[in-house]
């Protein structure tokens, strides 16, 4: 069921997802000598870059709050102020973002520790988001979905989490080159075509964008794809780094979502976090 909000985005274009691209990589400096490391490596370094061994271990919650700005890309008709929040213990996480219209009251996505729960927008309809985490509850069941945001981050415990991550060397998004490393879920209910890409910055090796390509399979109909069958992108950057109680965190966290074919339907969450608390709760 298509939501409010979609019916009444009709102008996207992909050349603003594009234009998008161009932005963060000007965000950031390309590495042209960038040595070659294993995917072992690249989560070592990764993990460094975070904070010591003690200091990760030492955080067992975490609760970050501050606000959010929702836009559609194209005409910019569409603007919502509101307050977003990350809450995380262990591999539970409840990311929230809410606005004072009852027309998008916003998100709520929650893993319990054993079900994913995502909060309808109207008595019928999830976001485009909502949708996505819905078909895909793995991503944030498995840490993946807010990044090291969450204290379920899979990088965290590799082998304890038993995702499946591989190299995929430096590659081009825009200018900027960065690491890749491909995720695998455990275990998908969906039968999509999923992609999953994880990149780092070659300098600092924090944990700088995520995205995620959902190709639903074509259903055919009297001899004819389905018309509904859509590719579902979302993307999550990650910025402004600073360091709390030993560990280094991103400050902004921007996620966008982009549906095709057709007229793109792209929408854009920009948090920007003003308070990072651990072991709260």
């Amino acid at each position: 069921m298509r939501s409010p909000i979609d019916v009444s985005l009709k102008t996207f274009f992909p050349g603003l997802f594009l234009a998008g691209l161009v932005a963060f990589a000007n965000a950031g400096s390309a590495s042209d000598k960038a040595p070659k490391l294993s995917a072992d490596e690249i989560i070592a370094k990764h993990l460094d870059s975070l904070g010591t061994a003690e200091a990760r271990a030492a955080l067992k919650s975490r609760v970050a709050q501050g606000a959010v700005q929702f836009s559609e890309r194209t005409t910019g008709t569409i603007h919502l102020d509101g307050k977003a929040s990350i809450v995380s213990q262990a591999n539970k996480v409840k990311v929230a973002f809410g606005f004072a219209t009852p027309q998008y009251p916003g998100e709520q996505l929650v893993f319990d520790g054993q079900n994913v729960q995502v909060a309808l927008i109207d008595q019928r309809s999830r976001s485009r988001l909502g949708d996505f985490v819905v078909e895909e509850p793995e991503v944030l069941k498995e840490g993946v979905f807010g990044g090291v945001l969450s204290t379920g981050w899979p990088l965290l415990d590799v082998k304890g989490s038993g995702v499946k991550l591989k190299n995929e060397g430096m590659k081009k998004v825009a200018d900027r080159e960065l690491y890749a490393l491909s995720y695998t879920p455990k275990k998908r209910s969906n039968n999509g075509d999923l992609s999953v890409l994880l990149y780092f910055d070659p300098a600092t090796f924090h944990h700088v964008l995520t995205i995620y390509r959902l190709a639903a399979a074509p259903v055919e109909q009297g001899g004819a794809a389905d018309p509904s069958s859509v590719t579902t992108t979302v993307e999550e950057r990650f910025d402004d780094f600073h360091a709390v109680d030993g560990v280094t965190l991103p400050f902004a966290w921007d996620v966008r979502a982009r549906v095709e074919p057709g007229k793109a339907l792209e929408y854009e969450w920009k948090v920007t976090l003003s308070s990072v608390l651990h072991n709260k709760i």
